[in-house]
C-alpha cells in the first residue's frame, strides 16, 4: 500500500485547522460561559480530548492501513456503516458552510468592510478548486510547512503582550465559578475533536506507523490545549471578560494593543491571514471528506464529477443557514456544538469499544 501521506503531516493538519476557531470562536464563547475565569477551561476540556486520542492512536494500531470506513465495516456492520457514513457527510456539509461563513465574515469584520459576501464566496471556490487539484499532498504540506513559521509569530504574541495583561481582569478565580469552567469547556472540547479526522485518512498512511509517528498526534493535541490556554488568557487578560464576550473577533481586538518593542505594530492584519489560511485548509479539508464519503456510500470508481454538482449546493447551503454573524452564532452554540460531540466523541467511543470486543473474539478464535 502506497503511503500518501505522514501521521505528521496530519498532526499538523490537525492544530492548523483549529487555529481559526481557537482565535476568534473559543475565547468568546468561555469568556460568556466562564467569566474571568474562562482560561481554566482548557484544561478541563483535556480530560475529553486526551481519551479521544487515544482511542484514535488505538485504531490505527489495532487496523493498520484501514480508514474509518473499513474500520466500522468491521465493526458495525456494511448497513449501519452507510447510515453513520451518511451522517458524517451531512456534518460535513454542515461543518464546511459554517466555515465559509466565518471565513467571509472574518475578512469584513477586519480587512474589508464593505465587499460584498459573494466576492469572498467565488474567490474561494477558485482557490479551493485550484488547491484540490493540486492533490492532497499539496494541502497537506501547505499545513505543515506555514505551521512552524505561525506559532514563531504566536510565541512573539504571547511574549508582548503578557505584560499588559491586567491581573484584575483574571483573578481571583472564585470555585463557586468552577462549575461554569467545566460547562464552557465544551467549546473546546468540540473544536479539540477534530482529531478524529485522523481515521479518515488513516488508509493514506501505508500499512504501519510508528511509534515515533503516533507521537506527533500526541504533540498536537498538546500544542492545540496550550494554544487554546495561552490565547484564551491573553485575550481575557487584555481585554476583559465582558468585552470578550461580546466581540466577534476577540483575539483580533487584543492583539492591536500589542507592539514588538514598541518597534513593530500592526499585529492584527497578520492575525487576519492567519485566520483566513486556516479557515481555508479547513474547507479544502471538509471537501475532501465529502467527496469521500459519497465514495464509500456509493461505491464510486471516479469522483471528478462530484465536484461541480457538490460546489453548487455547498454555496446555496451557506446563504440558507446563515447569512449574518448573529444567525451564525446561533448556529453554532446551538446546534453545531451538540452535533459535533456526537461525531467526534460518541460514534468514535462506539467504535473503539466495539472494535477492542471483535479483537478479542478474533484472538480467542486462535
Amino acid at each position: 500500500m502506497n503511503k500518501e501521506l505522514s501521521l505528521r503531516q496530519i498532526a499538523y493538519m490537525y492544530v492548523f485547522i483549529s487555529i481559526s476557531p481557537i482565535l476568534r470562536q473559543i475565547p468568546r464563547a468561555l469568556a460568556a460561559a466562564a467569566g474571568r475565569s474562562a482560561y481554566i477551561s482548557p484544561l478541563w476540556s483535556a480530560v475529553a480530548i486526551l481519551p479521544i486520542t487515544a482511542i484514535v492512536i488505538g485504531l490505527l494500531k489495532a487496523f493498520p492501513g484501514l480508514n474509518i470506513y473499513e474500520i466500522m465495516i468491521q465493526a458495525f456492520g456494511a448497513f449501519l456503516t452507510k447510515i453513520i457514513i451518511f451522517g458524517y457527510l451531512l456534518w460535513f456539509l454542515l461543518s464546511i458552510t459554517a466555515k465559509i461563513n466565518i471565513y467571509a465574515q472574518t475578512l469584513q469584520f477586519t480587512l474589508m468592510p464593505q465587499t460584498r459576501t459573494n466576492f469572498f464566496l467565488i474567490t474561494l471556490i477558485v482557490l479551493v478548486a485550484y488547491a484540490l487539484l493540486r492533490g492532497i499532498k499539496t494541502v497537506f504540506r501547505f499545513s505543515e510547512f506555514t505551521l512552524g513559521t505561525i506559532l514563531v509569530i504566536f510565541a512573539i504574541l504571547f511574549v508582548c503582550g503578557i505584560s499588559r495583561i491586567r491581573k484584575d481582569y483574571i483573578l481571583p478565580v472564585s470555585t463557586i465559578h468552577l462549575m461554569d469552567t467545566v460547562r464552557a469547556s465544551v467549546g473546546v472540547i468540540t473544536v479539540g475533536g477534530n482529531v478524529i479526522l485522523t481515521l479518515f485518512f488513516a488508509d493514506k498512511l501505508g500499512i504501519s506507523t510508528t511509534k515515533k509517528e503516533k507521537r506527533t498526534l500526541w504533540y498536537g493535541t498538546f500544542i492545540f490545549l496550550i494554544l487554546c490556554f495561552l490565547v484564551t488568557l491573553v485575550t481575557i487578560g487584555i481585554t476583559g471578560a465582558a468585552l470578550t464576550a461580546n466581540l466577534p473577533f476577540p483575539f483580533y481586538i487584543t492583539v492591536k494593543s500589542i507592539s514588538f518593542f514598541n518597534i513593530f505594530e500592526r499585529f492584527e492584519v497578520i492575525v487576519t491571514l492567519i485566520c483566513v489560511l486556516s479557515d481555508f485548509i479547513a474547507i479544502c479539508i471538509f471537501m475532501i471528506l465529502i467527496v469521500r464519503c459519497f465514495e464509500w456510500l456509493f461505491d464510486l470508481k471516479q469522483k471528478g464529477f462530484l465536484y461541480a454538482p457538490l460546489t453548487m449546493i455547498i454555496f446555496y447551503l451557506t446563504y440558507y443557514l446563515s447569512k449574518t454573524q448573529f444567525e451564525f452564532d446561533f448556529l453554532y452554540q446551538n446546534v453545531i456544538v451538540y452535533i459535533n460531540l456526537v461525531f467526534q466523541y460518541l460514534i468514535p467511543l462506539l467504535l473503539g469499544l466495539l472494535s477492542l470486543f471483535k479483537i478479542k473474539k478474533i484472538k480467542k478464535q486462535f
